[in-house]
């Protein structure tokens, strides 16, 4: 961090010198952990209140409109803790995070690309051992559809969390744990808020087995960690990255089945450790000394 230039006269007193500039707050990665409690208590009241609630309204049928409005939590907490703790201003910088601005270039699509393509070819696996097939009517039908999907999960079907889940929670975690540990500590969160949902008939966690899920959200996180980081602090990224691995993952669960099975966890497992070991647990997150 650069100093400005202080200068003296006989007749003034010594003045203090001051940052040139203060960082941006919606491109840090690591900030005081202050509000972290109170954002996780809001979070999960928010989603665990409406995935309780809205289902007895609705008397049981499509789980859907609870699962949206539940997953609107982290983002709520968020804003609300925000607001309470630094003001109109904290809100600003929390939203500038969706910013497109020197977000870190190719690094975070380059992330989001090799995890996709992981996933797909979890997809692909089976498929070339023979074990399931695939109609290429349907294959084409459902890769059609793709556009919207990505639309509608980057808006309120996943890609909404990230504003709570990266934009708030992990500058704070890492603002006082390693990278690594702060994303591992996130992603046994995120399962945990999901919970829930494995109880909901209907939703995709009522058909996997929590273990398998939660190892799935572990690798996401940290993979999503990275391209975090790696957009200096960009929640769009995240977002991007959030709803493409949500849209492969539909596609192959309705394709090939075995969401959160082995080659789909063994897959999303393998580009995290890839991750944690070239960049040796940073994670992409700068040290102080090249901020």
């Amino acid at each position: 961090m650069f100093l400005g230039m202080v200068t003296e006269t006989p007749s003034t007193a010594p003045v203090s010198s001051a940052p040139a500039h203060s960082p941006d707050p919606s491109r840090t990665t690591a900030v005081d952990p202050r509000g972290l409690a109170a954002f996780l208590v809001i979070t999960f009241a928010f989603s665990w209140t409406a995935w309780w609630l809205i289902p007895r309204f609705l008397d049981g049928g499509d789980p859907t409109p609870a699962v949206l409005v539940g997953g609107f939590g982290p983002m709520v907490a968020a804003i609300l803790v925000t607001a309470f703790t630094q003001g109109r201003a904290g809100v600003g910088a929390l939203f500038r995070r969706h910013s497109l601005r020197r977000r870190g270039g190719i690094a975070p699509y380059a992330i989001t690309a090799l995890i996709v393509l992981a996933i797909a070819g979890s997809a692909a696996l089976p498929v070339r051992l023979g074990t399931v097939s695939v109609e290429e009517e349907v294959l084409h039908a459902a890769l059609m559809m793709v556009p919207l999907q990505f639309l509608v999960i980057a808006l309120v079907g996943g890609g909404n969390e990230e504003l709570g889940w990266r934009g708030f929670a992990l500058p704070r975690l890492q603002g006082t744990l390693p990278p690594l540990a702060a994303n591992v500590v996130l992603g046994a969160i995120w399962a945990v808020w999901h919970a829930p949902l494995f109880e909901m008939a209907g939703t995709i966690q009522s058909e996997v087995y929590f273990p398998a899920y939660a190892l799935l959200c572990v690798g996401l996180t940290i993979v999503l960690g990275h391209v975090f980081n790696s957009a200096k602090g960009g929640v769009l990224a995240a977002v991007v990255a959030h709803a493409a691995v949500n849209v492969v993952a539909g596609l192959k669960g309705m394709l090939v089945g075995d969401q959160a099975g082995l080659f789909e966890v063994s897959a999303v497992l393998l580009v995290a450790v890839v991750l944690v070991v070239a960049t040796r647990g940073r994670l992409g997150l700068r040290r102080p000394a090249d901020s």
